[in-house]
C-alpha cells in the first residue's frame, strides 16, 4: 500500500473548503422550519403567500414579508423583522425584544395589536 502525502492532504483540503461553503450557504439562509405560514429559526428571509392561514414568526433576525389573506400574526423572539398585510381588524400580538411589525390592511380598518416584552415595535406601513 502507497500512501500519497499530498494527495490525501488535497483531498482533505477540498473536503474542508466544501464544508465551508456549505456551513457559508446556510448561514446566508438562514436556519429553521417553515410549515404553511409559520416560520421560526434563524436568520431566515423570505416571503410567505398566508393563504387563509394566520401568521406566526418566532425566532430571532428573521426578515419575513407576509403577502396575501392573512387573518392574524403572532411574533416571539428577538430582533424579526415582519411586514403584513392583513384582514380589517385582524388580531396582530406581539411579544419578545427589539421585534418591529409593519402592517396594512387590505381593505379599511385597523388591526387590534397587543404588545408585550422590551422594545417591539407596531406600526402601519408607509
Amino acid at each position: 500500500m502507497r500512501f500519497f502525502p499530498t494527495r490525501n492532504l488535497l483531498l482533505a483540503g477540498g473536503v474542508a473548503a466544501l464544508f465551508a461553503a456549505v456551513s457559508a450557504s446556510a448561514q446566508d439562509r438562514g436556519v429553521g422550519t417553515r410549515s404553511g405560514s409559520s416560520v421560526s429559526g434563524v436568520e431566515q428571509a423570505q416571503t410567505i403567500d398566508c393563504r387563509g392561514q394566520p401568521a406566526t414568526v418566532s425566532g430571532t433576525d428573521n426578515q419575513i414579508s407576509f403577502v396575501g389573506d392573512c387573518p392574524g400574526l403572532t411574533v416571539s423572539g428577538t430582533d424579526n423583522r415582519i411586514s403584513i398585510t392583513l384582514r380589517p381588524g385582524a388580531p396582530i400580538r406581539v411579544s419578545g425584544v427589539d421585534n418591529v411589525v409593519s402592517w396594512r390592511v387590505a381593505g379599511k380598518g385597523r388591526p387590534q395589536v397587543s404588545v408585550s416584552g422590551v422594545g417591539n415595535s407596531v406600526a402601519a406601513a408607509r
